[in-house]
């Protein structure tokens, strides 16, 4: 769902808030109805199971601490499932995944706007467990 707006944030190019805001309400509402279902009936087709990072990073771009509390905890259900397949030394914590998270939205920033990653950093901090 958010394919294209971070394929334009990529480029150097501004998104509209209001557009980011109204996708995001679409993606975690698809997300969480997801989510609510046994995991073995979770559709990987992002067009109906939005990626969790992508949700994340708008959230942070709208620096919006509601809507970051909602992906978080969409990742956290998503992150759990997904460990509770592997054998315990294999095991990432959530903590690393959000790192790895933030890393990749950072890195797909213009490093130009410093009070953008700045900003996004600290609602970052204000969510990391």
């Amino acid at each position: 769902m958010f394919s294209e707006l971070f394929n334009e944030i990529a480029r150097g190019n501004t998104v509209a808030p209001d557009q980011l805001r109204r996708i995001f309400d679409i993606a975690i509402t698809k997300k969480l109805g997801v989510v609510k279902l046994p995991p073995s009936f979770w559709m990987q087709d992002p067009k109906i199971n939005p990626r969790v990072d992508q949700l994340l990073w708008a959230a942070l771009l709208l620096d919006d601490g509601e809507r970051v509390a909602l992906a978080f905890s969409a990742l956290a259900v998503e992150h759990e499932e997904q460990q509770k397949k592997k054998p315990p030394e294999e095991r990432e914590p959530i903590g690393r995944v959000l790192d790895r998270y933030m890393q990749e939205l950072l890195t797909l920033l213009p490093k130009e706007n410093r009070h953008q990653q700045k900003m996004i950093r600290k609602r970052f901090d204000d969510v990391k467990p």
